[in-house]
């Protein structure tokens, strides 16, 4: 039963590896495009002394959403920040159990930041609400991509910590390090290799 729910959790972190890895590069885009706006703003300003774009209000809109479509995939590839100066000392199980925690700790979190978010979209959009700028940004649209963001993150860090869960239960602290753990420094480099070699 267990290997059944784990081999089609693992099929469906497979799925959520290549979308957030798209939802990681469409954020990329989106990045790329604020450059491309900041540009036409300051070179607008130099010409015409006056800017021809919103580059202030579309960047911050551009930023949060980029930022949120990516959370997923830094989670799969443990490219967020850790501060691990102690938790690399303790014994296997102890680390395991506390990646568990923290996967925990984190789907609790998400689960409130996106019923906060979808408050505050819904609101938005049943008031009609918009920006207080010359663009007047009708403030449900940025809302609800950067909902979306945080809505597939919720979804990944929900699988992924039913994931460890299983493999807590059939004490495969191995897998569990390979899920959610952090990698040591020995490991990193060795990462790094494979993907120089490749």
């Amino acid at each position: 039963m267990l290997q059944q729910a784990n081999s089609i959790l693992d099929r469906l972190l497979e799925g959520a590896q290549i979308g957030s890895l798209w939802l990681a590069r469409a954020g990329g885009a989106l990045i790329l495009l604020t450059v491309v706006i900041v540009t036409i703003e300051v070179i607008t300003r130099q010409l015409m002394g006056r800017s021809a774009v919103h580059a202030t209000e579309i960047t911050g809109y551009i930023m949060a959403v980029s930022t949120s479509w990516c959370f997923a995939y830094t989670l799969l590839c443990k490219a967020h920040i850790r501060i691990d100066a102690l938790y690399l000392n303790f014994p296997t199980r102890v680390r395991a159990a506390l990646d568990l925690l923290a996967l925990l700790a984190m789907t609790l979190f998400c689960v409130l930041v996106v019923g906060a978010v979808f408050d505050v979209a819904y609101a938005s959009f049943d008031d009609g609400a918009t920006a207080n700028t010359p663009l007047g940004t009708p403030l449900w649209i940025p809302q609800t991509l950067w909902l979306a963001g945080l809505t597939w993150f919720s979804f990944v860090v929900c699988l992924l910590t039913l994931r460890v869960i299983f493999a807590m239960f059939q004490g495969d602290i191995d897998g569990i390090q390979a899920l959610a753990g952090s990698p040591t420094l020995d490991e990193q480099i060795e990462h790094e290799n494979r993907e120089a070699q490749s």
